[in-house]
């Protein structure tokens, strides 16, 4: 049996893009994806990637689209990102495989009980795509999903802030940065970085979920070994 920790990596859609033109690049995914292969002998993987570099629900709303069509085109522009992750980790020979919650394919495996678990006794790097499969659950809630589904140890999410905050620090340069609490306190206090459904589920199978800023320099090596990198929220 493998003594590896296994970790739920939750990316932003952001990592896709280049910081000054906004345009597509690989750039960032590139360095994260040499960190976890740095990590393959200690840590085994899972990977969740939001969308938002190709779609977001308030452009539906801008379009005129209804949120279920958004959600809809949401789960496909995760799915893109997923294909780019499993080229990206074979080209630097890490064993991967992109789970989709969609039926679609030629583009990933269904998702299956045995099938994720042979994944993972494998040593293989697992990719969820397609979200949930269903609108209105966000890639934060796919995300604790997939870390129960695969037994994971942590849930790492990387965005672009340097944790929790009070507030969006993009919109309230105020906004008090966040060490550490429980779930039970980011509820009560109406937090953005996730949605309260993840913040349920992941309280109720008692998850710890990390979160920091994934552009940081060797985020992934810092967040195992500097305890003051990032927040931490736990039962």
């Amino acid at each position: 049996m493998s003594t590896k920790k296994r970790i739920l990596l939750k990316l932003t859609g952001e990592v896709f893009l280049d910081p000054k033109s906004g345009k597509l690049s690989t750039t960032a995914i590139k360095n994260v994806i040499t960190q976890i292969k740095r990590l393959e002998n200690k840590y085994q993987f899972g990977i969740v990637t939001g969308g938002g570099n190709f779609f977001r629900g308030e452009q539906g709303k801008q379009l005129g689209i209804t949120p279920w069509c958004a959600h809809q085109i949401g789960m496909l522009a995760t799915m893109m990102n997923g294909i780019m992750i499993n080229n990206l980790l074979k080209q630097q020979n890490i064993i991967s495989e992109v789970f989709n919650a969609i039926v679609c394919q030629g583009f990933g495996m269904p998702i299956s009980y045995d099938v994720v678990q042979n994944s993972l006794k494998e040593g293989k790097t697992l990719i969820f795509v397609g979200g949930t499969g269903n609108p209105f659950f966000t890639t934060d809630t796919n995300a604790v999903l997939r870390a129960l589904q695969i037994g994971a140890d942590e849930i790492w999410k990387g965005t672009d802030v340097a944790g929790v905050y009070s507030n969006d620090p993009h919109v309230d340069p105020s906004a008090t940065f966040i060490k550490d609490l429980t779930y039970q306190e980011a509820l009560n206090m109406h937090l953005g970085v996730m949605d309260a459904t993840a913040f349920t589920l992941a309280s109720v199978h008692k998850l710890t979920i990390r979160i920091f800023n994934i552009f940081a320099d060797n985020a992934l090596l810092q967040t195992i070994e500097n305890k003051d990198f990032g927040s931490i929220i736990h039962p």
